[in-house]
């Protein structure tokens, strides 16, 4: 087998061409959690439908499922019920305020304290700015009385959570501990169970230490072999405690300043692994979408490492995902895909990578993954086929301009001008 082709993704790619994306300023990925992708203004300046963008409104659980898997409505499963680190922690309290918000309250509260604390509580609470707006056009009193049941639910939940709730200081010690047994599996599914339903302050306290070392744990699961069920059922739950990490924008934007997370997340796209495959390819889908400029390259460069570590081509896990049965993982492969295809702005860029996959088996498969009869897949299909359309509209057009050049080297004006 061949080595894997290197193309040069951080270098600088030839200019475009005529009617492509010629001022690149208007097409700057929105910051994560502002919202919005390009509008039709740009469309019209672009000469072409607006790329793979999405509306990002906010990082909660359900919207990053909405952007990395598009699901069908009602086809969320219920969470299993949490497993339990130490006998004595029956569960995790969902409503439980920071303690420094408690410890903040001052007695009585001014106006000016007031909207402080109003403005932390929604920060706290994960809301975007879409949804902070109509609550900042409340009157003073409606946001006085939401404040202080907001203290109240913090001082009830601190005298009830002392003997229920795992603090995040109990998981980074159980994460130093090194255990690679059932013990560390239980510790993953609380973590992620306490990462999905604490407060954002609650991740922040975890994440400043945490992080490392849930990229430890999986740095050195990944490396384990052989790998047995206890192994891989790690590397899952390590996971899928990152997508729960990362669904706020302080998670998010850890996940990607952290250089270990995207080559750690490529290492592991495993199709024998089809649970934890399509997780991995979802948060690489994630990413892409919502990342700065360059994560493209970055995300690029993790899957060609990966891929030079087991001597195959960079795209051939992803498209061999697109081989197995779970129509959950060919979605999440051709949602990645047509994140990695219609991400760059430069045409030739696009029709490398997109030409990379057609080697790399993506071609053999496509009518077959036509014939399979699902919403979602046929939406990432229409995607991937329509912006290949698109392309190859944009490669003509540039084609003709060249043509035109030859024909008419000083331009038709000007050949006119001669001939009189």
């Amino acid at each position: 087998m061949e080595p894997p082709q290197r193309y040069s993704d951080s270098s600088s790619p030839p200019p475009p061409a005529r009617g492509g994306r010629e001022n690149k300023l208007l097409r700057r990925k929105v910051p994560p959690g502002a919202g919005g992708g390009p509008g039709p203004e740009d469309a019209a300046v672009d000469g072409r439908k607006p790329k793979f963008h999405l509306n990002i409104k906010t990082l909660t659980d359900d919207m990053l499922d909405r952007f990395a898997s598009i699901r069908i409505p009602g086809s969320r499963k219920e969470r299993p019920p949490l497993l339990q680190l130490k006998q004595s922690h029956s569960s995790t309290d969902w409503s439980s305020p920071p303690a420094d918000v408690v410890e903040f309250i001052p007695k009585p509260l001014s106006e000016r304290e007031i909207l402080a604390l109003f403005e932390k509580m929604m920060e706290d609470m994960n809301l975007n700015e879409d949804r902070k707006t109509p609550l900042r056009e409340k009157d003073f009193n409606t946001k006085k009385e939401m404040v202080m049941q907001y203290i109240s639910t913090a001082s009830k939940a601190g005298s009830l959570k002392s003997s229920r709730q795992i603090t995040a200081q109990e998981f980074i010690l159980e994460l130093k501990s090194g255990a690679t047994d059932e013990r560390l599996v239980t510790c993953l599914e609380s973590l992620r169970v306490s990462l999905t339903s604490n407060p954002v302050s609650w991740v922040e306290n975890f994440g400043h230490e945490g992080l490392g070392l849930l990229l430890d744990v999986l740095e050195r699961l990944v490396e384990t072999k052989p790998q047995d069920r206890v192994v891989k059922r790690s590397q899952h739950k390590i996971v899928q405690c990152l997508k729960a990490f990362m669904n706020n924008k302080y998670g998010l934007e850890r996940i990607m300043g952290e250089e270990r997370s995207l080559s750690l997340l490529a290492r592991a796209i495993d199709p024998r692994q089809t649970n934890m495959m399509t997780d991995v390819v979802k948060l690489l889908s994630a990413i892409c979408i919502v990342g700065e400029e360059n994560i493209l390259e970055k995300i690029l460069e993790a899957l060609t490492t990966a891929a030079e570590e087991r001597n195959i081509d960079r795209f051939s896990p992803i498209v061999e995902g697109l081989q197995d049965n779970s129509v959950q993982l060919q979605v999440a492969c051709m949602q990645l895909i047509n994140a990695l295809v219609t991400s760059p702005d430069d045409l030739d860029f696009r029709l490398h990578i997109r030409n990379e996959f057609m080697r790399s088996g993506l071609k053999e498969i496509l009518p077959q993954l036509t014939c399979i009869k699902n919403d979602a897949l046929d939406i990432q299909l229409k995607v991937f086929n329509e912006h290949k359309e698109e392309d190859m509209i944009e490669f003509s057009h540039r084609l003709e301009d060249i043509r035109s050049e030859l024909e008419y080297p000083f331009g038709k004006e000007e050949l006119n001008m001669y001939k009189q």
